[in-house]
C-alpha cells in the first residue's frame, strides 16, 4: 500500500498502527490491521481448549505471540493454504512452542516482617520466609556460580551475534561482559539488604510471566495469613517490599518560626514490626488453623482447579488482607464484611441481616470462638454500619467508623479460624459441596448444631475437632 494511502488509513483507523507481526523474511514487521489481530486472539484461545493443560500455566500474550509467529512460518513462508488443516498445525505449533516455555522456576522477594524473635526461618505452606542474613549465607557458592554461568552465557550471546554480523567494534567485550553481570547482580543485592526478611516461593511448570506473578501472589496470601493469626494492628507494617502502600523511605522538610529548615528521613523497612514472640502467635494451640491456612496457598504455586469451597477460603484470606493494609477503615469494614459472606453464604435471601449475625453467633460458639457471648450483637452493629456507609448514611471521617472497623476485623477473623475447622468437615462429608450446599449446610447447623455433619464427615462426633 503506497505511503499516503496507508497513513489516510491511519487516521480513520488508529489501531491498526499498533497490530503488526514479523516479516517472513525476519526483518522488520509487517502491518496486519486490528482485524487480523482479533482473529489471532481468538486462535489464541483456542489453543488453551486445544491444550487444557496450559491454562493458568502460560500467559495469554505469550500464545498469541506463538500463534503469530506459527502462522508466519505456515502460510508466509512456506505458502500453506489457509483451511482447517493449516489452522490445526497452527494450533498444535502454538501448543507445542507454549508448552516449551513452563519451566519449575523459585522466587526469591524482600519482605518487612518481624525485626526481632526467633525462628529465623519458618514456613506457611509452600512459602518460606528467612532472614535476610541467613538467605545470603545460604545462597552464597549458588549465586557466585550463577553470575559465572551469566557471565559465560552473556560473553556467548555477543560472539553468536558477532558471527551473525553484528559489528566486533561495537559488541561488548568479555571484560565489558563481566562488568555488566555483576554490576546486575550487585545492584540486586543492595537492594535486597535494605530488607530483613526474604520469601521464597517454588513454582511450578508456568511461563516467567505467570511464574513471577504467582509467586507475589502466593506470597501476599501468607502475609494475610500471618495477618489474620496475629491480627490487623500488629502487622499493620508487615509487606511484600514493592507492594502498594505507603513509602518504606521517606523524608521530611520544615521551617520553624526562626526560619530554620528542619529535616528527617525515615527508612520503614528495618524499624520495629510486630512483637518478640510473634511465632508463639502463629503456631498457638495446635498449630491447626496455620497448617490449613496455608495449606490453602498450594494451587496458587501449582495451578491447577480447585473446590469451590476452596476458593471461597482464599478468597475470604485475601479480604481479610485487604482489608487490614486499607488506609481507610471505611473500605476496611466493607472488606470484613465481604470475607464473612463469602465464607457463610452460598445465596442471599430476605432478612439476610438477622442471618448474617445469627450463622457467626452460632459458628463461632460451635468452634469455641465466641467472646463473651457477644458475637450476635456485635455482628449486627457491623452489618448495620457496612450498609450506612454504602447508602451514604454514615460519614467515612466518623470516629464511629474506625471502632467498627475494629470490631469488623475481629469478626472476621473469628470466623476465618472457624472456617479452618468447619470447611475439612464439609470437605470430607461432601468431596466437592457448591454454593448450594454451603447454605443448606448453614442452615441444617443452625437448626441442629454439629454432630449431624461430624458424623458425615466420619467424625465421631463434633467434639473430635
Amino acid at each position: 500500500m503506497p505511503h499516503k494511502e496507508l497513513f489516510a488509513h491511519y487516521q480513520k483507523n488508529r489501531h491498526d498502527a499498533f497490530c503488526t507481526i514479523p516479516h517472513p523474511d525476519g526483518k522488520g514487521q509487517l502491518q496486519c490491521g486490528s482485524l487480523a489481530w482479533e482473529k489471532f486472539g481468538k486462535l489464541a484461545g483456542r489453543v488453551f481448549e486445544f491444550e487444557p493443560t496450559l491454562a493458568q500455566r502460560v500467559s495469554e500474550g505469550r500464545v498469541m505471540k506463538e500463534v503469530i509467529d506459527a502462522f508466519v512460518q505456515r502460510v508466509l513462508r512456506e505458502h500453506q493454504e489457509i483451511d482447517q488443516i493449516t489452522a490445526e498445525q497452527i494450533l498444535v505449533d502454538a501448543a507445542g512452542m507454549s508448552s516449551q516455555a513452563l519451566q519449575t522456576t523459585e522466587h526469591y522477594l524482600p519482605c518487612v516482617l518481624f525485626l526481632h524473635g526467633k525462628p529465623d526461618e519458618f514456613s506457611i505452606g509452600p512459602v518460606t520466609f528467612v532472614r535476610r542474613k541467613k538467605f545470603f549465607q545460604n545462597k552464597k557458592q549458588v549465586h557466585r556460580r550463577s553470575v559465572e554461568a551469566e557471565i559465560a552465557a552473556h560473553i556467548e550471546h555477543v560472539d553468536k551475534h558477532i558471527e551473525q554480523g553484528f559489528s566486533r567494534e561495537r559488541a561488548a567485550t568479555v571484560e565489558q561482559s563481566r562488568h555488566l553481570v555483576r554490576g546486575l547482580h550487585a545492584r540486586a543485592i543492595k537492594t535486597y539488604r535494605g530488607y530483613p526478611w526474604i520469601a521464597k516461593v517454588q513454582i511450578i511448570n508456568c511461563d516467567h510471566e505467570v511464574s513471577e506473578k504467582l509467586a507475589a501472589k502466593a506470597i501476599e496470601t501468607a502475609l494475610n495469613v500471618i495477618r489474620i493469626l496475629l491480627g490487623a494492628e500488629r502487622t499493620r507494617r508487615l509487606r511484600l517490599a514493592w507492594s502498594r502502600g505507603d513509602a518504606l523511605r521517606t523524608a521530611g522538610m520544615w521551617a520553624d518560626a526562626q526560619d530554620m529548615i528542619h529535616v528527617q528521613t525515615g527508612l520503614s523497612s528495618i524499624g520495629p514490626v510486630g512483637f518478640e514472640n510473634w511465632y508463639e502467635g502463629l503456631t498457638q494451640g495446635s498449630g491447626h488453623e496455620l497448617q490449613i491456612l496455608g495449606s490453602a496457598l498450594a494451587p496458587l504455586v501449582d495451578p491447577r482447579e480447585i473446590t469451590h469451597l476452596h476458593e471461597r477460603f482464599v478468597d475470604a484470606i485475601n479480604w481479610f488482607g485487604d482489608a487490614a493494609t486499607d488506609t481507610e477503615s471505611t473500605a476496611s469494614v466493607v472488606k470484613y464484611v465481604s470475607a464473612i459472606e463469602r465464607l457463610f453464604f452460598g445465596k442471599f435471601d430476605r432478612g439476610h441481616k438477622t442471618e448474617f449475625a445469627s450463622r457467626i453467633k452460632i459458628v463461632c460458639n460451635l468452634f469455641g470462638y465466641e467472646d463473651g457471648g457477644q458475637a450476635y450483637e456485635d455482628a449486627l452493629q457491623v452489618y448495620n454500619a457496612r450498609s450506612a456507609l454504602l447508602h451514604g448514611d454514615l460519614s467515612p471521617r466518623d470516629k464511629k467508623s474506625q471502632e467498627i472497623a475494629l470490631l469488623a476485623e475481629e469478626l472476621s477473623r473469628r470466623c476465618i479460624l472457624c472456617s479452618t475447622h468447619l470447611y475439612p468437615m464439609m470437605l470430607a462429608a461432601y468431596k466437592n459441596p457448591d454454593a448450594e450446599t454451603l447454605e443448606m449446610v448453614m442452615k441444617k447447623i443452625g437448626d441442629e448444631g454439629l454432630d449431624w455433619l461430624a458424623k458425615a464427615a466420619n467424625y465421631t462426633k463434633a467434639s473430635d475437632l
